[in-house]
């Protein structure tokens, strides 16, 4: 019997080693010979923790940032004052543009020529200095205090903050970030929490595993495991309450107490920038980015057919062209663009994402913002 029980148990171990070495071989085929990545991989290589912030970029690091799975990825340099962009003086020798925002600023999903800082300087010729202080995962908040902190040291002429509708959701976030609520005894004053900041490391549960970074493996057991929740669960919208839905909840047809307190405290921020850009002399535009349901009918419907609630996806265009004109605030809209000129997202978007612009969409993007600023005199003070 304790023979029999020794056999069972060798058996049993030759297993789990043969398992564990063809695991780990198709995991070094996939990663070395392939180059197969996870999405968003190397987004952490670039973070570090920041007791101003929340989050910044490391300095000097350099890397690959790959947006999803099936898509190849593209260089990202940090510059040694940590953005990425190119390398920046102080001193300025020509006018400056200072573009501020998420994700959707710096663009990690185009190559390097392809970014809005160096389409938009092309697009004028060389006559402005176009400097890029986009961070990813930034909310409005964050990208306020960068601005008031770091980016008018630069002594911009213009300043261009491009919001993304998940900027809503970022700027409710409390935890490892600063975040500002509306003071009780003065609802026409923001007040300013979060410090001292609590370090949450430099990326999120996946990007602080080194086996989902790397294992091809591991990622797909765990994807499948979360499709296999997704169908078992009873809840709409892939077993998300709307209200998790960043990109959808802004455009329910009607706001609870929640998504009007969000919406005041976005637009006071969003304000209070344009206050900031003013004391320095800078002129300030805020672009609205685009969104894939705002211009794709089928995507809105499919987005939104899980849930028995009424949605306007021209609303937050609407209220913010409203608030911008109300508080004299420049203001352009990429979605109403879009569909003046009848542009698609397949035009102006990568494959499979919502928020994020193509090549071609950043192309768009500086074409639109050029003209605003032409149209307003802006580009008058370049030699």
């Amino acid at each position: 019997m304790a023979r029999r029980r020794h056999g069972l148990f060798t058996n049993l171990l030759v297993l789990i080693v043969a398992a564990a070495v063809c695991v780990a071989v198709v995991d070094a085929v996939a990663y070395v010979v392939l180059g197969v990545r996870g999405s968003r991989h190397g987004s952490e290589d670039f973070v570090q923790f920041s007791p101003l912030l929340g989050h910044f970029h490391r300095p000097f690091s350099h890397g690959r940032y790959y947006p999803s799975r099936g898509r190849g990825g593209h260089d990202v340099s940090i510059s040694s004052r940590g953005f990425c962009d190119d390398e920046r003086e102080i001193e300025k020798i020509r006018p400056r543009i200072v573009l501020i925002g998420d994700s959707t600023t710096e663009a990690w999903e185009v190559d390097p020529a392809e970014r809005p800082h160096r389409v938009l300087e092309g697009e004028l010729d060389g006559r402005f200095e176009v400097l890029n202080l986009g961070v990813r995962a930034y909310g409005t908040d964050q990208s306020l205090i960068l601005l008031e902190h770091l980016g008018m040291a630069f002594e911009p002429d213009i300043v261009v903050y491009t919001f993304c509708v998940n900027d809503i959701r970022d700027n409710a976030k409390r935890h490892g970030k600063p975040y500002f609520e509306t003071d009780p005894a003065d609802t026409g004053r923001l007040v300013v929490h979060g410090y001292p900041i609590a370090f949450a490391g430099a990326g999120g549960r996946r990007a602080a595993n080194p086996i989902w970074k790397y294992s091809l493996v591991y990622r797909t057991f765990g994807l499948a495991l979360g499709k296999l929740r997704i169908l078992s669960s009873d809840a709409p919208g892939g077993g998300l309450p709307l209200d998790e839905h960043f990109e959808l909840t802004p455009y329910k047809s009607t706001y609870g107490a929640l998504e009007r307190e969000r919406w005041r405290v976005t637009r006071m921020l969003v304000a209070r920038m344009r206050d900031v850009a003013s004391s320095g002399g800078a002129e300030f535009l805020v672009v609205e980015n685009l969104h894939l349901p705002e211009i794709d009918t089928e995507a809105a419907a499919e987005l939104t057919a899980p849930y028995d609630v009424e949605f306007d996806f021209d609303r937050v265009t609407r209220l913010f062209g409203g608030f911008a004109g109300d508080a004299g605030i420049a203001f352009l809209s990429l979605a109403s663009e879009a569909r003046g000129q009848g542009r698609s997202t397949e035009e102006l978007m990568p494959p499979g994402d919502t928020i994020h612009l193509s090549a071609e969409g950043i192309r768009f993007w500086s074409a639109a913002v050029a003209l605003e600023f032409a149209e307003r005199g802006w580009l008058d003070q370049a030699p």
